[in-house]
């Protein structure tokens, strides 16, 4: 039933592998591009969700981070968690290699933390929205509480994280119309932000711009690695195992 669009997920992770072959600075730069389109979404919903109600502050936090996965889809740039599924696709359907999807992994998640980070730098010079100079700052709160989360919890976020945002990846290569594709977006992100979920990417903005500014002992580069460590595990599973190895098996299924 999804054979089409596994193969069109199939073909984009061998261009992925190939323009990596063929050009690593590229790439390195195009993922920095992610990272950083990720986190101005990152920017944006702290901005309008320090000043927003408590009651109200999820909900207007996830309507406002759409902005993230539009503008990696549409701009186009390398992000890690949807090689998570792009690239296992291309392994099972054999247009890429194990050594190929490593690379690209490695490769995007590498580049995005830099782009990552480069934004939050230019955004702290710029005076972070005032949103540092407190360490007990709402931004500093949410670092603080990721990083200091059980291990179990924030692998299960990754997963349901990734679940989300390949599924918004999976919908918006099913369809050709730019709207249905914006509006697909804009609802896995929503449920993603709203649910609390996690991010490696998206994090890596945030944890950047509280270690650059005021922040808590609580925040910290071991915290950091602890929490991206766990996350980037879970986002893996959500986007290879639910999402790739489940279509490819479903799809295996029904074409016996």
């Amino acid at each position: 039933m999804y054979t089409d669009t596994i193969d069109y997920f199939a073909k984009v992770a061998a261009t992925k592998a190939e323009a990596l072959k063929r050009n690593p600075l590229g790439f390195f730069i195009g993922s920095m591009m992610a990272g950083a389109y990720v986190g101005f979404g990152i920017i944006l919903i702290f901005i309008v969700g320090s000043a927003a109600d408590p009651a109200y502050q999820k909900l207007i936090m996830g309507t406002s981070f759409g902005i993230a996965l539009t503008l990696v889809v549409f701009a186009g740039a390398e992000l890690f968690t949807g090689h998570n599924m792009y690239m296992p696709l291309g392994w099972f359907r054999r247009t890429t290699s194990g050594v190929d999807l490593a690379a690209v992994w490695l490769f995007a998640w590498i580049g995005n933390l830099v782009g990552s980070a480069g934004l939050a730098a230019l955004f702290v010079l710029g005076g972070a929205g005032g949103m540092v100079s407190d360490s007990s700052s709402f931004l500093n709160q949410v670092a603080s509480a990721k990083m200091n989360a059980p291990a179990i919890e924030l692998l299960a976020r990754g997963m349901l994280c990734n679940w989300l945002v390949c599924l918004a990846l999976w919908m918006s290569g099913r369809t050709q119309n730019d709207m249905a594709k914006a509006i697909v977006i804009f609802w896995c992100l929503f449920a993603f932000i709203a649910s609390g979920f996690e991010h490696s990417v998206a994090n890596m903005t945030l944890f950047s711009i509280s270690m650059l500014g005021e922040h808590p002992e609580t925040v910290s580069l071991s915290g950091v690695a602890y929490n991206l460590l766990w996350v980037t595990v879970g986002n893996i599973i959500g986007g290879s195992v639910f999402m790739a190895l489940g279509y490819w098996l479903y799809s295996r299924e029904r074409r016996k």
